[in-house]
């Protein structure tokens, strides 16, 4: 008889070999309304994991207000506070339906897709859009009159705009764009300059042969020229593709999910299906954009983004985007450092993400609860600061809480040793 050990290797070595044959490509954009699978008009999804709207940290609660007037559901900010609580507005995270947002992740009916297809196991996933690179907007906790501007812009202009762009090449191979933007020295988290580069290189000429007018290719020329991030939320969707794939693989003590409300951290991990494992978020430790803010101002860990970090990008690579550890007055070494010390807690390697820095070496991929707990590191995630009110006010890296995979273990522990 297999022991239990044999059984949770093995199973490991066949979700890492799901998660490396993993094929994303972006397939389409479409409003949320039209491919989120459960998505509803009266519904607005939020970054994992789920929370009561009671216990919501500011920013969430102020986005979801600001997405719930931008609908049209409602026409003050009481008026949908009420509809929340009289659950006339359903309120879910966006990972129960195949999606992740960054920041409070905020998606309504109307928000324009990134809709990516696993080409490998058929398997679906989707992200909203970027905003753009202001301070102040929605997925940050604001809610004016120009983020209403914007979102609708982007609604009824960019985003039937880039669907069109897509579907006229027949998609955007996002696994291609995330191997040889690592190698131009993004970590495809705090910084995808790279990776925005090479998406709008495959869809501009696209752009302009699909642009209804020019007015309207003008302004999306304009906009993704300046959101130089702007495809982070591809690569986000493609993550969340490669990752779901391998979700209920018996056995396995892979993560497949990391997710942050400005609460909670919570985890999910393969061999336990859909259930959550929380534990309170961390603070970021970063640097603020203004001399003004300070650790005193800021909300702890929020987003969805850390799925680039589950897929073995973001902190876990800091090796291959110096500029990231130097912005926070951190050192090349302490980047190196970074990325070996995520090694000790992941199956194994990507031989398609390669890090120049480390000759080549195969980025750390698949976290695994046992190597977790057993060597007392978490993982590493770069991310962004938010206001405790709300706004973008800083960029840095935060751990995660030991608490969520010393849950998933326990659970593990309870559901497989009788077996």
């Amino acid at each position: 008889m297999t022991d239990l050990k044999t059984r949770i290797n093995r199973a490991n070595e066949d979700a890492l070999r799901i998660l490396l044959s993993g094929r994303p490509v972006l397939v389409d954009v479409q409003p949320a309304i039209d491919v989120v699978p459960g998505m509803r008009r009266n519904m607005v999804l939020h970054s994992a994991p789920p929370i009561a709207w009671r216990d919501m940290c500011e920013p969430h609660r102020k986005s979801i207000v600001g997405a719930i007037l931008w609908e049209g559901l409602a026409n003050t900010p009481e008026q949908a506070e009420n509809m929340i609580q009289g659950r006339e507005v359903l309120i879910e995270p966006c990972h129960h339906h195949d999606a992740v947002g960054a920041g409070t992740g905020i998606t309504s009916a109307s928000t324009p897709m990134f809709v990516v297809r696993n080409e490998k196991f058929g398997n679906m996933a989707f992200s909203c859009l970027s905003e753009g690179g202001t301070l102040n907007l929605l997925k940050w906790g604001c809610y004016d009159e120009p983020i209403a501007t914007n979102l609708s812009w982007q609604a009824e202009v960019l985003g039937p705009a880039l669907g069109a762009a897509v579907r006229a090449i027949g998609g955007v191979d996002v696994r291609s764009i995330i191997t040889r933007a690592v190698q131009m020295g993004d970590e495809c988290h705090n910084r995808s300059i790279a990776a925005h580069g090479l998406f709008y290189r495959e869809i501009a000429v696209a752009l302009l042969d699909t642009a209804p007018d020019r007015d309207s290719l003008s302004a999306c020329i304009n906009f993704l020229t300046q959101a130089e991030h702007f495809f982070l939320h591809g690569i986000m969707a493609a993550a969340k593709a490669i990752l779901n794939a391998a979700v209920g693989m018996e056995y396995s003590t892979m993560v497949t999910a990391m997710a942050r409300n400005g609460v909670d951290f919570g985890i999910r991990v393969a061999g336990l299906g859909d259930d959550w494992f929380t534990a309170p978020a961390n603070y970021v430790d970063g640097l603020y954009f203004r001399s003004e803010w300070g650790p005193a101002d800021a909300a702890p860990d929020l987003g969805d983004s850390s799925i680039t970090e589950t897929v073995g990008l973001g902190g876990f690579i800091q090796a291959a985007a110096p500029t990231v550890q130097s912005y926070v007055g951190g050192t090349m070494q302490q980047a190196i450092n970074n990325t070996r010390e995520m090694e000790t807690i992941c199956i194994g390697v990507n031989p398609d993400v390669q890090i120049p820095s480390l000759d080549f070496d195969g980025a750390p991929v698949g976290i695994d609860i046992r190597k977790v707990v057993s060597t007392g590191t978490t993982p590493l995630i770069d991310t962004a600061i938010t206001h405790r009110d709300g706004g973008l006010i800083g960029a840095g890296q935060v751990r995660a809480p030991m608490g969520c995979f010393e849950k998933a273990l326990q659970a593990f522990s309870r559901r497989y040793r009788a077996s």
